[in-house]
């Protein structure tokens, strides 16, 4: 009951969002409408790849491919086969989840190597999209990719998208929230504490790392989907390890099993260069550093988790949560306490 309470106040709020928020972004000179849309496609990615890390211990640091896949899907499907939007996306869905299905065999890794290989997913599927350039146009990427639409109504609005994307996100929330409640969300937390111990308590151990794997592929894609829609083009310079890594940094920061911290990770993360972007509009002159924010992203990226790992580990919003629900710091790692229990 608390939770479906949470999901419908968020909704509420999402719902609002445009009209309270088109005064402040003018007095704050940021385009608030404009980048919840990009803050809703990253959450959906960051909610798959927190089920994957948070909840099922499996880590990845090539969750940007099977964004990079949906969003090319959807674009070549649009533009190069005539499909519309509205059946692009899912089609986006599927290749994505087939992709995850073939790509599966690198959950036999642990650890490191898991970590290792899935890095190695990545800058395969980025290779793949800048070298084919018969198929996906090499470093010129795909241009004039259509709008979102729905049948019969294509959706052109810097509004119309931000709700386009957001109910989406929602239903999103709702079912991964169901999903982590279930026998089946059970299953992935005794996973992440220990495979041997899952496995003894008959928990399908293979079985189900492969399905959370595909389940988060599939959300790349369909994150991908929307991406390609949202801006219209795309090349494979979008895609590489610096989008990974800023995905793991959305889940790190928002709080590992939680589906709504990887919502306030994404949040965090894509407003940041916004945010620095305009600090000489509010304060005028500003260190050059500040104003090359963008050349050394990748680095406040992993300065971001290391901190975040070694002070916070359970990451903001659960560390919050600890603080004021149950008075407990949030500077503990509770991941190592369950271990120890």
């Amino acid at each position: 009951m608390r939770k479906n309470a949470i999901l419908l106040a968020f909704t509420a709020f999402i719902m609002v969002m445009p009209f309270w928020a088109a005064p402040l972004s003018k007095s704050i000179d940021i385009p608030i409408v404009l980048t919840m849309r990009l803050v809703g496609i990253y959450a959906i990615v960051a909610v798959g790849l927190n089920l994957l890390m948070g909840y099922a211990g499996q880590v990845s640091l090539g969750q940007g491919a099977f964004f990079g896949i949906g969003a090319y899907a959807s674009a070549l499907l649009t533009t190069k086969a005539g499909f519309p939007v509205w059946l692009g996306i899912p089609c986006a869905v599927l290749v994505a989840l087939i992709f995850g299905i073939l790509l599966a065999p690198v959950l036999r890794l642990k650890g490191h190597y898991l970590a290792m290989g899935t890095l190695a997913m990545g800058i395969v599927v980025f290779v793949f999209l800048r070298e084919m350039t018969w198929l996906t146009g090499g470093n010129d990427g795909v241009r004039n990719i259509p709008h979102l639409s729905l049948p019969f109504l294509e959706v052109t609005s810097t509004r119309g998208e931000f709700y386009y994307v957001w109910v989406i996100v929602i239903i999103v929330l709702a079912l991964c929230s169901k999903l982590v409640e279930s026998r089946v969300g059970r299953a992935m937390r005794a996973l992440h504490q220990s495979e041997v111990a899952a496995e003894a308590m008959g928990v399908p151990v293979s079985a189900l790392k492969k399905r959370v794997f595909v389940l988060s592929a599939a959300l790349g894609g369909l994150a991908g989907g929307l991406f390609a829609h949202l801006q219209r083009f795309i090349d494979p310079n979008q895609f590489t390890i610096i989008l990974s890594i800023s995905l793991v940094t959305m889940v790190v920061i928002g709080g590992m099993e939680s589906v709504w911290g990887s919502v306030f990770g994404a949040g965090l993360i894509t407003f940041l260069p916004k945010l620095v972007e305009a600090l000489p509009r509010w304060f005028g002159d500003v260190p050059d550093w500040l104003e090359k924010y963008s050349n050394y992203e990748g680095m406040v990226l992993g300065l971001i988790i290391m901190l975040t790992m070694v002070f916070m580990p359970s990451g903001i919003t659960r560390g919050l949560v600890d603080l004021f629900s149950r008075r407990r710091s949030p500077f503990v790692n509770p991941f190592r306490r369950k271990a120890v229990d």
